[in-house]
Parts: C-alpha cells; structure tokens; sequence
C-alpha cells in the first residue's frame, strides 16, 4: 500500500481536544437526575469537505449506561478521509515535480496551481470509555481511556475529572488531568528534518517511527447566576514532548533575486521537509455564557490560547437555540477564530541562506482566520429522543508574511483561502 495518511497529527490533535472538552464539561451526565433513565444511545453521521481538497466521512456512536451511583459511557468513531492535502510548497509559473511520501514514485502539479498531495487516503477507528462515579454526597469523579489507529499513526490516552458542589449546588469546582502517548509511523519513515527530498526510490533523508507524549492539567468552575443563566470558567496548560513534525510537509527553495525555486537533486526542484521544535507548552482560558431568554436559549463563549511557539489565537462561538412550536427548535450558529503564526512559520526558504533550526509552512501555523456559519434543526421527541440535522459553511483565509511575494511569486496566491461545507446527522434515543 502506498497510499498512507498525511493527517496523523490532526487526528491525535482532534481526538485530544476532545477529550480537553470532556475534562471541561461541568459536570458531565448527572447520575441522579437520569437514574431511571437506564440506557441513552447517541448516534451520528458527519461530512466535511474542503473545496478540491479533503473530504472526510465520519460515523460516531456513544452508548451510555446507568447504575445506581455511576455511569458507564462507551464511544466508537470511524473516520474515511480522501482526497488531496496541501504539502507546504509555494506555487509556481513552473510544472513542479513532486516524490511521494512512500518515496516510491512521482506526481506532477500544473503551472500556478498550489502544490496539493493527491495521495491522502486514511481510515481512523477510535475507541474511548469513562465511568463517572459519586463521591460523597456531593462530589463525582470521571476515569477515562481513548485509543485510535490510523495507518501510519496510535493514540493511546487516560484522563480524569473531580468535581464537587458547593453553595447548595450552585457553584461546581473542577479539577481534570489527560496524559496521552501516541507513535507515529510516517510513510516511507519520519523525514531528517530540513532534509531535501530526493527522487522516487533514493533513500538517505528518512528515519524510522517516533513517538510523543501530551499531558493537560484544567481547572474550571461553574456557577449558577440567576434563575435563567449559567456561567463556566475554565484554564488549563498543555504540554507536548516528542514528534512534533507533520512528516508530509515540506518547503520550497527559491531564489531570493527572481522568486524561482531552484535545482534540486535529481529532481527539477528542490524542497526541504519541515521541522518543528520538539516541545509545546499551551495555555488556554475558556468562558462561556448560557442564558435562557423565555423559550430561546443564548450561548456565547471565548476561548484565549497563547503558546511557546509564538502562536496566539481567539475564539468567540455563538449558538441561538429558538423553539418553533412544540417540538422542533431551529439553532443557528456563528463562529470566529484568529491566530498569529507561530515563529518559525515561513512560507519557503530563500536558497543561500543559513537554514533554520526550526521552520514549517503549513498554513495551519500561519496567520490565519476562519468564519463558521451553520444551521441545525432538531425535533426532540420525549424521553430523551431526538432528531438532528446540521449544516455549516466554513472559510479560511490567511495573510502571508510582508514581502513574501516577489519576482515570479507576485502573481501568485502563496495563502490561499480554504473553504468547507459541513453536514453532519444526529439520532438520540
């Protein structure tokens, strides 16, 4: 098989914030109120697809379970992802020629065109369990595990959540940790950083696996503020040691007079894979707002995250919840996110220059905004059934560092925008 993933990272990113998202909740299922309530099914079928780029498929399951003082919650998700990834390299007036990730062939992007990989192709299982216990009269605890396979990557994470009520149960104090290992199996191996690439079936420039460590520690409160709102607060750091590199992105080499990409060894052009520090440190603060205005329901949050490699980024997400007769409910829904790009992020490399010890141009750590619009309609139908159906329209457009485009890269779009469509199906009963 050469066909491998180009998104391992992402995925250990995705499935890691959410369990981020599980540690933050503020209380998670409450065992008293759905003791009689025995058996819950959540099930759900998702699409994103970027505009000629990555389409994913995804199927979630989560069967939940109650005892007398705890609950048993189990997940299953199965993701398929085609199509084709950006790689990092600049676009040209050229025909560029490209060795695959597998090392074993080529593949050729026309003049103008932003250098997408056509090779992405993955499947993703993950598995996670939690058991959400009473202690005491008034406290619970949440012990969790996760793991998931892709072809060339394994996560594997345990995570915990204590939490206690306070002021008559108003006010509910937080406190969770997540660890997460995972190894990573690059196709064709993990590149030697700021290696050149070589021609389809040289070697010299890989390595073999690797591996990374991430660990979250959170502290949250909630309160209750009135009769009608409900406030969250929430800090917490993250931490990551190992791999942090994506191994299928790359940069381009251009001549710093004329903006060409220069000669490479054996191959028309030459292109350098990407090296990220191997330590991250994140802070994030996360506040939110739910108010019930009669019928409709308002929730406003802002997340702040700041990190060691120079990124800080904003989001503000804004959900309306507003019945329309007895049972169906309409919830738009508006998203904004801003980042700066981290310091090592540069577009390419300028030939001659001393490399770097450190440099990606994945636009991911870039400058960047992205805008969410959506729409879901929901029919709740009583003890705990409902119907739901989501769509969203994502844009991404980014700003490429002063002076980036010169000589023959003036005319091109070395940042260019992304855009996805989202639909996804719920059914709770």
């Amino acid at each position: 098989m050469q066909l491998g993933s180009r998104r391992g990272s992402r995925v250990a990113t995705s499935l890691f914030a959410a369990t981020a998202a599980l540690l933050g909740a503020p209380s998670g299922p409450s065992i008293a109120q759905d003791a009689d309530q025995r058996w819950q099914l959540d099930t759900s079928l998702s699409y994103y697809g970027e505009r000629e780029r990555v389409s994913d498929v995804s199927a979630n399951v989560r069967v939940q379970r109650w005892f007398e003082r705890g609950v048993l919650s189990l997940r299953l998700a199965l993701d398929s992802l085609t199509g084709a990834s950006a790689s990092g390299a600049v676009p040209s007036v050229f025909a560029q020629t490209f060795t695959s990730p597998s090392g074993n062939r080529s593949y050729r992007i026309d003049p103008g065109s932003t250098p997408l990989d056509p090779t992405f192709l993955d499947t993703r299982y993950a598995v996670s369990g939690n058991w959400l216990q009473s202690v005491g009269a008034r406290g619970e605890i949440d012990l969790g595990v996760s793991a998931s396979n892709e072809y060339d990557y394994f996560h594997s994470g345990l995570n915990a959540r204590y939490s206690i009520g306070l002021n008559q149960r108003n006010t509910t104090l937080a406190f969770g940790l997540a660890f997460a290992a995972d190894s990573v199996d690059p196709v064709g191996g993990a590149p030697v950083p700021l290696a050149p690439m070589l021609p389809p079936g040289a070697t010299g420039n890989k390595l073999g696996d690797d591996s990374k460590t991430v660990g979250d520690v959170l502290v949250g409160v909630t309160q209750v503020l009135g009769r009608r709102t409900l406030g969250q607060l929430n800090y917490s750091v993250s931490r990551s040691e190992g791999y942090l590199t994506d191994p299928y992105k790359v940069l381009t080499v251009v001549d710093p007079a004329t903006g060409d990409p220069v000669a490479g060894p054996g191959i028309p052009y030459l292109y350098r894979f990407e090296a990220r520090p191997e330590q991250r440190t994140k802070h994030s603060l996360f506040a939110q707002i739910k108010h019930r205005l009669g019928r409709p329901v308002v929730d406003v949050s802002y997340r702040y995250m700041t990190d060691d490699w120079g990124i800080d980024s904003h989001t503000l997400d804004f959900h309306w919840r507003q019945p329309i007769g007895a049972h169906t409910y309409l919830q738009p829904h508006v998203r904004y996110y801003l980042q700066s790009a981290a310091d090592f992020y540069r577009p390419y490399l300028l030939d001659g220059d001393e490399l770097p010890d450190h440099a990606s141009a994945d636009y991911r750590l870039g400058e960047l905004d992205g805008v969410t619009l959506g729409l879901k309609l929901g029919w709740p139908h009583g003890d705990g059934r409902e119907w739901s159906v989501r769509i969203e329209y994502y844009r991404q457009s980014g700003r490429a560092p002063p002076g980036t485009e010169f000589g023959s890269l003036a005319g091109l779009d070395v940042f260019p925008t992304v855009e996805a469509a989202i639909s996804q199906f719920e059914y709770r009963f």
